[in-house]
């Protein structure tokens, strides 16, 4: 029902940005805990369109890469006026020097296109500086289910520094002290 609503709310705007701000929309970002790991190891196993990587985890491994210092996870979770999507964002990224190479980048397909991944990679930016990483290097392995996210790293701001004849590619963002936030539609809780 909730997703009835919000076709039925778009469709009385023009302007796509302005939808996105009607919906009033507040995530929550925060690292891995207890409480999330199930749900996080869930979404590692079901994304197959919203995957860049396609790597999948148990439980167990997102556990131990929660507790391990040398990785940043995050999960996201969305609600918005019509309902709470919980969580729908997951992002894994392990620490090589002073750079974060991302493992793992998916999202549930019930918020695509709801500016989530923005907020995602603001607050992950953030906390790469508080970590002193300098460079954030992604990863796309196509798969016949994850075209739609070829690009998403050049959407981003990422430049593309690889790529080979099966299109597996490998992206760079240099993390300026200058850095812009992207997401300005969603409201966000980081405790």
């Amino acid at each position: 029902r909730a997703n009835a609503d919000r076709k039925k709310s778009q469709h009385a705007f023009t302007d796509y940005h302005a939808y996105l701000e009607s919906l009033q929309m507040k995530g929550t970002i925060l690292p891995f805990d207890e409480m999330s790991l199930n749900r996080v190891a869930q979404l590692s196993n079901k994304s197959n369109q919203f995957n860049l990587t396609t790597k999948r985890y148990t439980r167990d491994e997102m556990e131990m890469r929660a507790k391990d210092e040398n990785y940043i996870t995050l999960y996201g979770k969305l609600e918005d006026k019509f309902g709470d999507n919980g969580i729908v964002y997951v992002v894994i990224g392990k620490r090589v020097k002073e750079e974060c190479h991302i493992e793992l980048w998916i999202m549930s397909c019930r918020v695509l296109k709801r500016d989530m991944e923005y907020a995602m990679l603001d607050t992950l930016i953030e906390t790469c500086q508080n970590k002193g990483i300098k460079k954030i290097r992604g990863f796309y392995y196509p798969t016949a289910k994850n075209a739609m996210v070829k690009d998403f790293y050049g959407k981003m701001g990422f430049s593309q520094v690889a790529c080979d004849e099966s299109e597996n590619s490998e992206w760079e963002l240099e993390i300026s002290s200058s850095w812009k936030r992207m997401n300005d539609v969603i409201s966000i809780n980081r405790k």
